[in-house]
């Protein structure tokens, strides 16, 4: 992370050792984000035409910057939740951006660009989405269990198998208290904790009893009970989660599809990964997908409107991949995922990415998220993943999640 953010301020640096001109405030078009890769694309957008200069300005939480109190300066802004229903007001409407065809609302996912509309106006456009993603050894997933994205019973099924083979004591196939983002995505709430949270509505408790309760059996079933999975963890758990895969410890491994393409080719050789589908049979696109904004009264709304019509171009964004690719940045895709324009996924990933074509998820089979608080992260981090990593290593529920939640966020008040 040190290397690319050193790569991301030396980009920055660039303009200014070469004089160029940011003198002039109509020319300036100052980008908010937490995305490196912007720095790369940044470059090439002020190389390619001489009318406007993209200032890239780092912030940690583009969402959470935009409701302090002394803003400051911005005229783009790239991050994930800025479809929180609390900035509802800091947009601009982006039907201008569709007037001329330059930019056409049928190129992207429909159901993602549907989550940025508010009040029957598109205020925000989806730049790019990562996806869950299960790792393992190549060819060790029977033919009769294999998919696309594996269904609930294959996927235990699978794990099963490899449990019954060898020793419980020497491997095991899979649990969710490896790596907590997992109960978060075994959940069954996963597809609308975001927004209950951001409308401020009691969480539905009995809803979350019945996921906890699937954790807990997913435990007892996979793992032989809260004891034995336990006594694995401590036993082999400190180890690279990739060591384990490769000695076959362990079968499955929770990722997502950005980490997984950032590894090192040589390391992910022996690598595959499969989604797995949600209660709905859908793949639940990551809820930290990236939006794109502009502000109701920005500093240089045309200058904005011209770096975002040129880069919702897919041959752009293609070249984009390239760029940073070349510049050593590591990262997936475009800023780290799946674009939110499709031919962009089906056409550009394929040349770069080798044998991805098969994995690039239909647009009838994603689930895309809602609306989440500005501080999502932050909460999830440190309220709600602590709560279910309590709650499924116990028999049984002690705690509401609201009681929890409402502490942390008195504890956490004005940070």
């Amino acid at each position: 992370m040190r290397r690319i953010w050193a790569i991301f301020l030396l980009i920055l640096l660039i303009p200014l050792l070469v004089g160029c001109p940011f003198g002039k405030a109509d020319q300036r078009v100052v980008l908010w984000t937490d995305r490196p890769e912007f720095a790369a694309y940044a470059q090439v957008f002020n190389s390619a035409q001489n009318e406007y200069v993209v200032e890239v300005v780092y912030k940690e939480s583009s969402a959470s910057a935009l409701k302090g109190k002394k803003v400051g300066r911005w005229d783009v802004a790239v991050g994930p939740f800025l479809n929180s229903v609390s900035l509802g007001d800091t947009f601009m409407p982006l039907e201008p951006l569709f007037s001329d065809g330059t930019v056409s609302k049928l190129r992207f996912y429909q159901n993602a660009l549907e989550k940025g509309v508010r009040n029957g106006h598109q205020m925000l456009l989806p730049l790019s989405f990562n996806v869950p993603a299960f790792i393992f050894q190549s060819g060790k997933i029977k033919q009769e269990f294999d998919s696309f994205a594996l269904s609930p019973d294959n996927f235990s099924a699978i794990c099963n198998d490899f449990n019954q083979a060898k020793s419980r004591h020497a491997k095991s196939a899979f649990s969710p208290l490896w790596n907590p983002e997992s109960l978060f995505f075994f959940s069954i709430l996963s597809p609308g904790l975001c927004s209950q949270f951001e409308a401020g509505s009691e969480v539905r408790q009995q809803d979350l009893e019945t996921g906890l309760s699937q954790i807990r059996q997913m435990i007892e079933t996979l793992d032989g009970g809260l004891k034995a999975e336990s006594a694995f963890r401590e036993k082999y758990l400190y180890k690279n989660p990739l060591e384990l895969l490769d000695s076959s410890h362990i079968f499955f491994w929770y990722s997502d599809v950005g980490r997984f393409y950032t590894m090192p080719a040589d390391r992910r050789q022996n690598l595959d990964f499969r989604y797995c589908l949600n209660s709905d049979e859908k793949i639940a696109a990551c809820e930290d997908m990236l939006w794109l904004g502009i502000p109701k009264k920005g500093g240089n709304t045309m200058g904005a409107v011209a770096f975002i019509k040129w880069l919702m171009n897919s041959d752009v964004q293609q070249d984009l991949i390239l760029k940073a690719r070349e510049m050593d940045i590591r990262s997936f895709g475009l800023a780290g995922g799946f674009s939110a324009i499709k031919t962009v996924n089906l056409e550009a990933l394929p040349q770069i990415y080798p044998f991805i074509t098969t994995f690039i998820p239909q647009e009838e089979n994603l689930a895309f998220p809602g609306s989440c608080p500005t501080d999502w992260h932050a909460f999830k981090k440190g309220a709600v993943i602590p709560y279910l990593v309590q709650e499924c290593s116990a028999e049984e529920t002690s705690r509401k999640l609201w009681e929890v939640a409402e502490s942390w966020r008195r504890m956490n008040a004005g940070q």
